[in-house]
């Protein structure tokens, strides 16, 4: 059983459009994205947040990776692996075995950084 963390990245539909969304795991591709909006909904992404103009791969970067001393990218290392759980037959059917630890591993680097992202505010009860 692989027991390290994976590096899943998130590419955007490039300009062009030769390219549609898609998440690799370590250059691997797993998954192409079908639906955007829930796809950027899984990550803090709101209708409000639309309303106010701010694009949402613009809201991802200002979210989990513009100021890396505030922000922790294991949030979103945690939020692509259960959009993955919930969309991808694939990566569910790959990386199984792996899911709890990698949860487990992301969890505890979270905590580690006190970041609180806008899809885990959402989630947790008021």
């Amino acid at each position: 059983m692989q027991t390290s963390i994976p590096r899943i990245t998130y590419l955007p539909k490039t300009p062009s459009g030769r390219h549609s969304p898609c998440i690799n795991v370590n250059g691997k591709l797993v998954h192409n994205i079908e639906d955007l909006s829930e796809f950027h909904q899984a990550f803090g992404y709101t209708q409000d947040i639309a309303r106010a103009g701010i694009l949402p791969d613009e809201f991802i970067w200002e979210e989990y990776f513009k100021d890396a001393a505030k922000n922790c990218t294991a949030c979103f290392q945690m939020h692509l692996i259960e959009y993955l759980t919930k969309h991808s037959a694939s990566f569910k059917k790959e990386y199984a075995e792996q899911y709890n630890y990698w949860i487990t591993t992301h969890t505890e680097a979270k905590s580690a950084c006190g970041a609180i992202c806008c899809a885990c505010k959402t989630r947790s009860p008021a």
